[in-house]
């Protein structure tokens, strides 16, 4: 063995010794986990999975929804934090007071409660709300025009503001993920935004763009991003690892929807390419658009979420409307370059019916026992970043009806 690799065989040991003895304290701040502690849990929520809830790492507003005669009062909160932090209570008038997990709070009245948890090195802080409010009951039919939207927090993509049955009445979509990918790109280069003015009508409408990742994006694989719009949580921590699982997708949902109407059109762009970059020849790019209708709780009474994965596959969906496409025979994706979807480059309104495989329960209808998803992207093939830079989907008007 030469000087120089027995000199680096010891020293490396030697670093890390001296890595491990100068750790850092954590410099975490999040609450990871929320639970309230009910005798009867049924008698409140409508699932007794209701009383947990895991939080991503973007979420700071903590919602738990009740049934509309029901009222919590004093039941002991639980708190997970990041290790090493500290987790205080704030009162109406600023005033911070440690808070110990599992105390019991007062969320009568649909009072809000605010926390701050502060890291464990003391350098970084986080503030949360939790508060528990009660289930409104909703029409069924809704109409959408997408005009309602801003930017986000950071200033650096917009977001939509989506009916109140949905998870914080919030639109998701992948800008958040691209935010990793291109950190320096401006409001209106992210694949979802708004088109002012753009509407088969004159109004505001969505635009949903396939766009270039830049470097990064090639780096990890991932060499573009279909432009996306859906009802649920994207969970941008799991963006990078598993992008498919990160977008969990739908929203308990009280009456069974029929159809969907909705203004479309499209721009296909030049040139498809697979995951690694390179052009398939005799393939297009085409859109995507569909409603799913799925039992949100397996046979042993546990919490079901479609994801990215299996919105399109899971075995509890029970009703589905989806543009066409060609598929091969054993029901997956056929990649054509003579699409059947219809979408061209004028605005034209499209109803898709959702067509059901099992009879709707109505008891547990009722009693939120169904979700429903609404799916879109630019590139129908884009969650396996397989697609055409520059297509991009416009939508407006979107009409669901219910029975």
């Amino acid at each position: 063995m030469s000087k120089t690799s027995l000199f680096a065989f010891v020293a490396v040991p030697l670093l890390l010794a001296s890595c491990i003895a100068a750790e850092q304290d954590n410099t975490e701040c999040d609450i990871e986990e929320v639970s309230l502690h009910l005798d009867s849990p049924i008698d409140f929520f409508f699932h007794e999975y209701d009383t947990l809830q895991t939080v991503i790492s973007t979420e700071t507003d903590i919602v738990f929804t009740i049934r509309s005669y029901a009222n919590i009062q004093s039941v002991p909160l639980s708190l997970r934090i990041t290790e090493g932090a500290s987790i205080y209570m704030i009162s109406e008038d600023g005033t911070e007071t440690p808070f110990l997990s599992g105390s019991s709070v007062d969320f009568s009245n649909e009072k809000v409660y605010r926390f701050r948890v502060v890291s464990e090195d003391k350098a970084w802080s986080r503030n949360y709300s939790i508060s528990v409010v009660h289930d409104k009951p909703s029409e069924g039919n809704l109409f959408i025009d997408y005009e309602s939207y801003h930017l986000d927090a950071s200033g650096k993509y917009y977001v939509w503001d989506a009916p109140e049955v949905f998870p914080d009445a919030t639109w998701k979509n992948g800008n958040p993920g691209f935010k990793i990918s291109k950190s320096s790109a401006k409001p209106m280069d992210y694949p979802s935004t708004p088109a002012a003015g753009a509407g088969p009508d004159g109004s505001d409408c969505v635009k949903l763009e396939t766009c270039d990742t830049g470097p990064f994006g090639r780096m990890a694989n991932m060499r573009l991003a279909s432009g996306s719009m859906f009802n649920g949580i994207f969970d941008v921590g799991n963006a990078l690892t598993a992008p498919l699982e990160a977008t969990l997708m739908g929203s308990p949902y009280t009456h069974k929807p029929i159809q969907v109407r909705i203004w479309l059109r499209y721009e296909r762009g030049s040139v498809f390419q697979d995951r690694d970059g390179k052009p398939v020849e005799g393939v297009v790019d085409e859109p995507d658009f569909y409603i799913v209708f799925y039992r949100n709780e397996d046979a042993e009474g546990n919490k079901v979420q479609l994801n990215g994965g299996d919105i399109l596959t899971n075995p509890n969906i029970v009703g589905l409307g989806r543009l066409p496409h060609h598929y091969n025979s054993d029901g997956s994706d056929q990649l054509s370059n003579d699409p059947i979807h219809g979408v061209t480059d004028e605005w034209q309104e499209f109803t898709i019916p959702v067509v059901y495989t099992s009879v709707i329960d109505a008891t547990i209808l009722e009693n939120k026992g169904y979700s429903i998803a609404f799916g879109s992207a630019s590139s129908w093939q884009g969650g396996y970043f397989a697609g055409a830079i520059g297509s991009k989907l416009y939508m407006d008007n979107l009409h669901l009806y219910c029975e």
